[in-house]
Order: C-alpha cells, then sequence, then structure tokens
C-alpha cells in the first residue's frame, strides 16, 4: 500500500512537470516572475487568515474540549502535512488529530469534531460550486465547458433532495461509518458513549460551516489577487469559477498525495474557457503551491515542536 502511494506520488509529479512543459516552460516560469517576490509574500499573509477561521470553524464544533488556539494549531498541521509531505489527505486528517491531543484534546473527541467540520467544509462549498456553475453559464452560454457544469448542477441539487429525503437513515450510517473509521485508524480510541450527533448540533455546524462558506468565497478573492499580481486579468467572478471548479478537480484527486498534476490540469483546463493560457493556468496552480510550501514548512516545525514538548514532558514524569 505504502509503495502504491509514493508511485502515485511519482506518477503525479511525473504529470504536473508534462503538464508544464506542455503548455510552455518559458511563459509558465515568465508569469511566475511577473508575481515576483513582493506578490509572493502577499499571497501568503493572505492566506493566513484563512487558517486560523478554518481553525475555528473545527474549534466550533468541537468546541468545549480545548480552547481556539489548539483547534487552529491543529489546523495549521492538518493542512502542513497534507500540503509539503508526500501523503494524502488522510495522512493530513490524522496529523491534525495528534496535534489536537498533543494540545489538551482528548482523541475521541478530536475524531468525531474533525468528523463534523469535514461535513461542514464539503456543505459549505456545495453553494461555492453552485454558484460558480451558475456564473460559468451566463458568462460563457454555449462553452463546451457547460455541459460537465451543468451535469454537476443536477448532481448536487438531486443529491441534496435526496440527502433531505433521508437524512435520518444517512446519519445513521454516517455515525456507524465514523465509529469503524476511527476504529481502524486510531486503534485503542475509546468512543463509548460518544455521540456523533453532539457535534452536529445546530449550534456548533451552522457556524462551522458559516465559516467554511465564507473562507471559501474568500478564496475567490485570494485567486483574484493572485492573477492580479501575475499580470492575467480576470474579473472577481471569473476568478471565482477558476478557483471553485479548479478545487473541485483537487478534491476529486484526493488520494493523490497534493494532488500533484490533477491540480494543475484543473485550473489549465477552466481557466482557458476564460482565455487564460494553459501555462498560466499552471503557473497559477504552482504559485499556490509555493504558498502552501512557505506555510507548511513552518506548520511541520511546529507541529515537531509540539511533539518533542510532549515527550519533554512525559520524560520528566
Amino acid at each position: 500500500m505504502r509503495f502504491l502511494k509514493y508511485a502515485i506520488f511519482v506518477v503525479g509529479i511525473a504529470a504536473l512537470a508534462f503538464l508544464a512543459i506542455r503548455a510552455g516552460m518559458n511563459e509558465v516560469i515568465q508569469t511566475l516572475g511577473a508575481l515576483g517576490w513582493g506578490g509572493f509574500v502577499v499571497i501568503t499573509l493572505l492566506h493566513v487568515p484563512v487558517i486560523v477561521a478554518m481553525g475555528l470553524a473545527w474549534w466550533s464544533v468541537g468546541r468545549g474540549a480545548a480552547s481556539p488556539r489548539v483547534f487552529v494549531a491543529a489546523r495549521l498541521v492538518r493542512d502542513s502535512v497534507g500540503e509539503v509531505l508526500p501523503f494524502s489527505q488522510i495522512g493530513g486528517y490524522i496529523s491534525g488529530l495528534r496535534a489536537a491531543h498533543l494540545g489538551g484534546t482528548p482523541l475521541s473527541v478530536s475524531a468525531l469534531s474533525l468528523v463534523g467540520d469535514l461535513t461542514a467544509e464539503f456543505v459549505a462549498k456545495l453553494p461555492y460550486v453552485l454558484t460558480a456553475i451558475l456564473c460559468l453559464i451566463a458568462l460563457l452560454p454555449g462553452d463546451r465547458m457547460i455541459w460537465p457544469a451543468l451535469l454537476a448542477l443536477v448532481l448536487i441539487v438531486a443529491g441534496s433532495i435526496v440527502a433531505l429525503l433521508f437524512r435520518q437513515r444517512l446519519f445513521a450510517w454516517f455515525a456507524n461509518t465514523t465509529h469503524r473509521m476511527v476504529a481502524n485508524l486510531l486503534p485503542g480510541t475509546d468512543l463509548t458513549g460518544l455521540d456523533l450527533n453532539h457535534y452536529f448540533a445546530w449550534d456548533r455546524f451552522l457556524p462551522a460551516a458559516a465559516i467554511q462558506l465564507a473562507m471559501w468565497f474568500f478564496g475567490a478573492l485570494e485567486a483574484w489577487v493572485t492573477f492580479h499580481l501575475m499580470g492575467v486579468q480576470v474579473s472577481v467572478v471569473e476568478a471565482l469559477v477558476i478557483d471553485a471548479l479548479g478545487t473541485t478537480f483537487r478534491t476529486l484527486g484526493f488520494m493523490v498525495p497534493a494532488a500533484a498534476g490533477v491540480q494543475e490540469a484543473g485550473y489549465a483546463l477552466v481557466g482557458m474557457a476564460f482565455g487564460i493560457a494553459p501555462a498560466r493556468g499552471i503557473a497559477f496552480s504552482l504559485a499556490r503551491r509555493a504558498r502552501d510550501l512557505a506555510i507548511g514548512v513552518p506548520g511541520l516545525l511546529f507541529w515537531q515542536y509540539l511533539e518533542a514538548k510532549a515527550f519533554r514532558k512525559a520524560a520528566s514524569v
């Protein structure tokens, strides 16, 4: 299994290199050069509040177990591992649970609240993607991307209706699956007496979903700023469509470590619909990866600091 994971990662890196060469490496480099160090600092600092806000969303689901800063730190570790290390997103989730546990959150609470947080993130993404699809249809009527967008729109609406009609059965299945998953991934975690419904209470779940929704739309602003600093002229609405549909491609490639190659293909494909050269779409994706590295490397170092601190505390007992 580990060999397969690394093999997929290597294939993803190879696909990324192929896409960059195919699109025109010189143009990719020139577009990144237009961003410059100043622009890179801007897009990096612009993303820091997003991590803080998403940590607060997680805390909203699991509040009472630890302070907000614990969940913000755990979210930083979770994203850092998922972006920097050659693991799938699941590796990031496990690392985030570990960080939350090191901060004093019971492992069982961390695990169940993470499920609630991930659900809130997914639920919040639906209206964001729906908005992007409607904007795409309005901006580019008759474009060849309209049919896949319409199909996605139909699936989103149909899926939402089915989930609403069978919500009780669906949630019961979801709760059982969650308990089994936690038991398999985190052996020894005591879930006795813990109810997943507690982490889906409206006063916990709705604030988390609202924060996540705000951050999805803030991501469109981040995309617009990045394109602007690279000299690529797009409107805020066009940036929203590119960001929403591009991140959807990334989500579909969740089993590929860091979505290597998948993310680049998504941004290049969607960007082409708005007249953006594939090389510039790939440069945009690479700029985001560089931003994630700039935040992720300190995040990994912070995680190791937490581990060392816990080790010293255990050794002194």
